[in-house]
């Protein structure tokens, strides 16, 4: 077989690979290019530009976009302060969950957005009545799990 005909199983491959599905986990995407390295014998630049074509053709999501995009949003809501607040925590969990087409659980969605606001270094605002928000909890962001 020929260089060409390999890229084109390839492509063939991912497509059948995620014939169902819209998103790409970050583990699933590494696993789709170990088998264009090893399987089709292509190089992983090569193999990484064919997933990106084809999830373009197919309109595929990737984790690591959403991740993006959320950080994004996330930065906007953090800007004055370096804290997010619930609202805006809930927010972006639901943004999450709309980006992943619903491949990505509410549990799930939570823990990803903890771990955006961790990695960044943004702290929960204290939730509690504004007359008493140094006396408030963050019992909300400390009761959703890391992993």
């Amino acid at each position: 077989m020929t260089v060409d005909d390999e890229k084109k199983r390839y492509a063939e491959y991912i497509k059948l690979q995620l014939f169902d599905e819209r998103f790409l986990s970050r583990e699933r995407e590494k696993k789709i290019l170990a088998e264009g390295v090893t399987r089709f014998d292509i190089p992983l630049d090569e193999a990484r530009a064919i997933l990106m074509a084809v999830a373009g053709e197919q309109d595929f999501i990737f984790e690591k976009d959403i991740d993006k995009l959320v950080k994004e949003i996330m930065l906007a809501f953090a800007a004055a302060d370096g804290q997010i607040g619930l609202s805006e925590f809930n927010h972006a969990v639901h943004i999450y969950k709309q980006l992943s087409s619903g491949h990505v659980a509410e549990s799930e969605a939570r823990r990803r957005v903890k771990q955006i606001m961790i990695e960044n270094d943004w702290k929960p605002r204290r939730q509690s009545l504004v007359v008493l928000a140094r006396l408030g909890s963050r019992k909300w962001f400390k009761e959703i799990p890391d992993k």
